[in-house]
C-alpha cells in the first residue's frame, strides 16, 4: 500500500476532530444570528453599531471555534483534550468512498461561505462611485380614506416630511407650493422630477381606520422612473409620529445624505410626542394654508386644542401667532390680533427659541403694531439664524429693507422666499416690493403674472399694476387696468376727464382717483388691509400725508380713513 499524502492526512485528522462538523454549524447559525439581528435593529432602531458589532463577533468567533474543535473533544466524560490519532484511524478515513468523505467537508464550506456572505453585506463599505441624489419633491399623499376630512393627515404628513427634509444641509427640497401643484395629477414621476428640476420624487398614500393607520411610500428617481426604496407601515393611529421619524431617516439612507458625526440621521423633532396634539396641528395647517378669514378663525382653534393636549407644544403657539400676524387673521379688531401675536410668539421661543415662525411674528408685530423697525429687524435677522429656510422670513424681512430704502436688498431678500416657496402671497408682495423700490415695469410683469392666475389676490395685484403704470406715466394703461378690477363708474369719469383734455402732467386727479379706488376697491378677504396698502402708495408720492396715514394705523388700525 502507497504512503497516504499529507494533505490527505491533514484533511482526515479535520474530519476526526469534528473540525469541519464545527465549520458548517457554526457557519450556519452566525449567518442566522446575522439576519436576526438586521432585522432587531430595524425593528428597535437599534444604532447602527449594534449590526456591525454582531456581524465583527461573529467573525473573530469562528477561529477560535475551530481551533477549540480541534484541540478539544466532548466525550462521555466530558471535554478533553483531543488525543492523538493513530495510523489505523487516519487509514480508516482516507480509504473510505468519496461519498462518504465529501459531504461533510461540502457542508463546512458552505457553512463558512454562509458566515462570510452574512458579515460582508453588513460591513461591506459603500461603493465609491455610488450616486448620491441631492434633490427631492415630496408630493401631497393620496388619501385613501374616502373621507375628505382626512384630508389634512395627507397633506400634512406629506408636507411635515417635506420641513424635515428642507431643514438637511445639501439637500434641495422642492417647495410645498410647487409640489403640491400636481395633487390629483396622473403626471408620471419622471415627468415631475423634469419640471421641478429634482433628482428624486417621493410620493405615499394614507388610510385611516379606527385601529390601524396604514402609510405606504415610495421613493423615485426621478431619471428612469425606478424606485429607489419603498415601505409600507401598518401601525396603531398614535404611531404616526414615529412612523415620519423613520420614513424621513430611510429616505435619507436611500438618497445616500450623509449623517451627523454620530451616525445617526440629524432631524428636527416635531416638538411633540403626542398624538392627539400633532393631529389638531396638522389639522390647523390644513385650514391656515387656505389663508381665509373663516378659515384663520378655524385653524386658530385647532391650534389652540393641540396645546390643550401638550402644554409644550411650542409649534402650536407659533402657529397661532403666525396667524393672528397675518391680516387675514386680525379679524375685527386688528390690534387685539397682533397683541395676540406677540403673546402667543413669545410663549412659543420660552419653549423653543430656535422657531423662525415665532421669531418672523415678533418682527411682523414690531413693524407694523410699535413702527419700531429696529427692534422688528433684530427679531427678522433672528428667524434667519435659526431657520434660513423658512420663506415667511424672507418675504416679512424685504418689508424693513424697502421701508428703510435698502432697495436692492429688499429685492434679494423677497426674491429669496419666492425661490424658496412661490405661493400665490409671496409673489404678490415680490411685485408689491418691487414697486415699492422702483422696479415699475417689473413690478408690472409680476403683477400681471398673479393677477392671470385668477386667485384671491387678482384685484390687489391688478391695483399694484396700475399704480406702477401710474409711476411710469402711462396713465391710460392705468385706467384699463383698473377697469379691469372693476373700477366702475369712477374709471368712466376719469376717461370722461382725460377725453376733455383735463390737465394730466402732473397726474394728480389720476393720483386721486387711484389713491380712492385702492382705498375703497380692496375686499377684506384679500388678505391685505385696504389702509395698508394706501399708505405705502402715500409715502411714495405723498410723504406727510403718508406719515400721517401710518401713524393713525399704528394708533388705532382706522379701515376706513
Amino acid at each position: 500500500m502507497s504512503e497516504t499524502p499529507s494533505y490527505q492526512r491533514f484533511f482526515a485528522e479535520l474530519k476526526r476532530r469534528r473540525v469541519f462538523r464545527v465549520a458548517a454549524v457554526y457557519g450556519a447559525t452566525s449567518f442566522v444570528i446575522v439576519q436576526a439581528a438586521d432585522v432587531l435593529q430595524e425593528a428597535l432602531r437599534l444604532p447602527a453599531a449594534f449590526l456591525t458589532a454582531v456581524a465583527v463577533l461573529a467573525l473573530l468567533g469562528f477561529p477560535i471555534a475551530l481551533v477549540l474543535a480541534w484541540a478539544y473533544d466532548r466525550t462521555p466524560d466530558g471535554v478533553q483534550k483531543t488525543a492523538a490519532a493513530t495510523t489505523l484511524e487516519i487509514e480508516a478515513i482516507t480509504s473510505a468512498p468519496a461519498s462518504k468523505r465529501w459531504p461533510i467537508g461540502l457542508a463546512a464550506l458552505a457553512g463558512a461561505v454562509l458566515m462570510a456572505t452574512g458579515a460582508w453585506w453588513v460591513l461591506k463599505p459603500e461603493a465609491a462611485d455610488a450616486q448620491t441624489y441631492e434633490s427631492i419633491a415630496v408630493l401631497p399623499f393620496v388619501n385613501m380614506t374616502g373621507d375628505a376630512e382626512d384630508e389634512y393627515l395627507a397633506d400634512g404628513m406629506a408636507e411635515e416630511l417635506l420641513n424635515a427634509l428642507a431643514r438637511i444641509e445639501g439637500l434641495k427640497v422642492a417647495s410645498r407650493t410647487s409640489a403640491f401643484a400636481f395633487k390629483g395629477s396622473a403626471i408620471d414621476a419622471r415627468t415631475i422630477g423634469d419640471s421641478l428640476g429634482v433628482a428624486t420624487v417621493l410620493e405615499g398614500s394614507v388610510r385611516r381606520s379606527d385601529q390601524v393607520l396604514r402609510v405606504t411610500a415610495q421613493l423615485i428617481d426621478a431619471d428612469d422612473g425606478f424606485h429607489l426604496w419603498s415601505e409600507t407601515y401598518d401601525r396603531a393611529p398614535a404611531d404616526l409620529l414615529e412612523i415620519q421619524d423613520d420614513l424621513t431617516e430611510k429616505i435619507m439612507q436611500a438618497l445616500s445624505v450623509q449623517f451627523g458625526s454620530d451616525g445617526s440621521a440629524n432631524v428636527a423633532s416635531q416638538g411633540t410626542d403626542n398624538p392627539e396634539a400633532y393631529d389638531h396641528y396638522l389639522q390647523g395647517r390644513h385650514f391656515w394654508d387656505k389663508r381665509s378669514p373663516e378659515d384663520m378663525r378655524i385653524a386658530v382653534g385647532l391650534f389652540e386644542e393641540a396645546i390643550e393636549a401638550d402644554s409644550t407644544f411650542g409649534a402650536a403657539y407659533a402657529a397661532i401667532a403666525e396667524t393672528y400676524a397675518v391680516p387675514a387673521g386680525w379679524g375685527d379688531d386688528p390690534r387685539a390680533a397682533m397683541d395676540e401675536a406677540d403673546r402667543y410668539a413669545r410663549l412659543a421661543l420660552e419653549i423653543d427659541p430656535t422657531l423662525a415662525q415665532a421669531h418672523a411674528s415678533l418682527g411682523w408685530t414690531a413693524m407694523f403694531r410699535d413702527m419700531d423697525l429696529v427692534t422688528s429687524e433684530r427679531h427678522f435677522v433672528r428667524g434667519l439664524e435659526v431657520d434660513p429656510g423658512y420663506p415667511t422670513t424672507y418675504q416679512w424681512y424685504s418689508e424693513i429693507l424697502a421701508a428703510t430704502d435698502r432697495r436692492a436688498e429688499a429685492v434679494r431678500t423677497v426674491r429669496k422666499a419666492e425661490s424658496l416657496d412661490p405661493t400665490y402671497i409671496i409673489r404678490f408682495n415680490v411685485a408689491r416690493i418691487l414697486y415699492l423700490t422702483g422696479l415699475y415695469d417689473e413690478a408690472i410683469l409680476k403683477a400681471e403674472e398673479v393677477a392671470g392666475e385668477g386667485g384671491a389676490y387678482t384685484k390687489s395685484a391688478l391695483y399694484m399694476k396700475a399704480l406702477a403704470e401710474y409711476m411710469l406715466a402711462d396713465y391710460p394703461a392705468a385706467l384699463t387696468t383698473l377697469e379691469r378690477a372693476g373700477a366702475g363708474e369712477q374709471i368712466a369719469a376719469a376717461r370722461e376727464s382725460l377725453a376733455a383734455g383735463a390737465p394730466v402732467a402732473t397726474g394728480d386727479s389720476t393720483l386721486n382717483l387711484l389713491l380712492r379706488i385702492a382705498d375703497i376697491g380692496v375686499e377684506p378677504v384679500l388678505g391685505e388691509p385696504v389702509n395698508l396698502l394706501a399708505a405705502r402708495f402715500w409715502m411714495r408720492v405723498n410723504p406727510d400725508s403718508g406719515l400721517a396715514r401710518l401713524d393713525r394705523m399704528a394708533q388705532g388700525y382706522d379701515e376706513t380713513s
